[in-house]
């Protein structure tokens, strides 16, 4: 699943957008919306560590995106899985494989701190919690977008 919404790549130079053939969303860097996505996630990553240590077994498909530079200046956002945190250090493996950053590589083990995830989200019955970036990327799919997304996904997203 995680690969299916990975990464998002904040540029000044490519076009905007979901491309459907690299699975990938392009997002300008000074996109506000995407800047109050990633402000929200957070603003709310206590929900996201308060779920992933409560042993809840409804709950499952924990990943958070954190940024990696490209020669171009601005960032590539790749989700990371198989998450564990220890304070405020979260730790995770690259998702897949980087398109444009040479920063990291798919299944490379890395840590961030909590205040640099720029998205975090898991499944819980069944239901999308978090995934901030991918809500605003679902919501700027045309309807035929949307409808292959969520089938790929296979996810409530309320």
């Amino acid at each position: 699943m995680a690969a299916f919404l990975l990464n998002n790549c904040q540029s000044a130079d490519n076009e905007t957008g979901w491309d459907a053939s690299k699975q990938m969303y392009f997002a300008k860097s000074d996109d506000p919306e995407m800047a109050e996505a990633m402000h929200k996630s957070r603003k709310t990553v206590n929900q996201f560590l308060t779920a992933l240590s409560s042993g809840d077994t409804t709950t499952y498909n924990f990943g958070v995106k954190a940024a990696f530079p490209i020669p171009d200046g601005t960032n590539e956002h790749i989700w990371l899985t198989d998450v564990k945190a220890s304070g405020d250090s979260i730790f995770g493996v690259i998702d897949n494989e980087p398109d444009f950053t040479t920063a990291v590589k798919f299944g490379q083990q890395v840590a961030i701190h909590k205040d640099s995830i720029t998205d975090w989200n898991y499944t819980k019955a069944g239901k999308l919690i978090g995934g901030y970036s991918i809500r605003l990327m679902r919501n700027r799919m045309t309807k035929e977008e949307q409808a292959q997304f969520d089938e790929q996904l296979g996810l409530i997203i309320e």
